[in-house]
């Protein structure tokens, strides 16, 4: 068993989660996730934390959640169109306790330039894709720095979860054109594995992780493709912990993270296989 570089295994994970409990399968409450959330960011993986993801149409009822003294670090989801989101905008920046950092939203077509041109300073975009429409649409967020892709990897029925090879596609379509993405949905298990329950295959977000890491490589889709269909957990781990800090830096250059409804499932999954420095390793099931 080898010894992995704590160094590689922190720019591997830093924010690699966002929280996304407030959306399917968890459907948490809003008074229920933002204190859990909170709870995280002071806890001791708050390094594996990403932003909390709020649709723009809950926006209202998060303020009154928050103490004066409190910051979050937010990502809205534009469940309301681009006018909507547009329009939220406005009242996140009169609001110093919450730190808009990115927005998501499905690509809106001829909206693009119009959205890219209003988001205010810093904020970044993620711009969500079907991969059936990957190549059409990937293109038009080519050399545009605050916009990226978005894919879904998962949902709540079988035809929502694209197989390796549509994943893979997307990966090496992203790399190819130098635009960085997210995904979402399905991926809050460390390894690609059937769900008991629905019977669903999940992707595996350390599959996802090695994934990038090949395509940002200049690898075939073919060999993309192999990485994200592993299920040997003790594996992948290995392969995790043979990469170095730049093999890491150029895998979250291209994948910038994952949403999950949970973020100690994540982090239970990366203690269970060792990938996590000072904690005790677990049989993962």
């Amino acid at each position: 068993m080898s010894t992995a570089d704590p160094g590689a295994l922190g720019v591997l994970f830093a924010e690699l989660i966002d929280d996304a409990a407030l959306f399917p399968p968890g459907d948490a409450p809003l008074v229920e996730a933002v204190p859990a959330h909170l709870t995280h960011d002071a806890g001791v993986h708050s390094g594996l934390l990403g932003r909390f993801l709020c649709p723009v149409s809950q926006l209202a009822a998060l303020k009154p959640l928050l103490d004066e003294d409190e910051g979050l670090r937010l990502g809205l989801i534009a469940d309301t169109g681009v006018d909507g989101l547009l329009a939220a905008f406005s009242g996140v920046d009169d609001d110093d306790r919450m730190i808009l950092e990115a927005v998501e939203i499905r690509h809106p077509g001829e909206r693009l330039e119009d959205l890219e041109r209003r988001l205010p300073y810093g904020v970044e975009a993620y711009i969500e894709i079907a991969p059936a429409d990957m190549r059409s649409l990937l293109p038009t967020l080519t050399g545009r720095e605050l916009l990226h892709a978005k894919l879904r990897t998962g949902g709540l029925s079988a035809e929502a979860f694209p197989t390796p090879l549509a994943v893979a596609e997307f990966l090496v379509g992203c790399a190819d054109l130098e635009v960085g993405l997210k995904a979402t949905a399905g991926l809050h298990n460390a390894v690609r594995h059937t769900d008991a329950e629905t019977g669903f295959a999940h992707h595996g977000f350390l599959n996802v992780l090695l994934a990038a890491e090949r395509a940002g490589g200049g690898a075939e889709i073919e060999d993309v493709a192999a990485l994200l269909a592993l299920t040997d957990g003790a594996d992948l781990a290995e392969r995790v912990k043979a990469l170095t800090v730049e093999d890491t830096a150029r895998t979250r250059d291209l994948f910038h993270g994952f949403g999950s409804c949970s973020f100690q499932e994540p982090v239970d999954d990366l203690a269970g296989l060792g990938l996590l420095p000072g904690l005790p390793t677990v049989h993962a099931g």
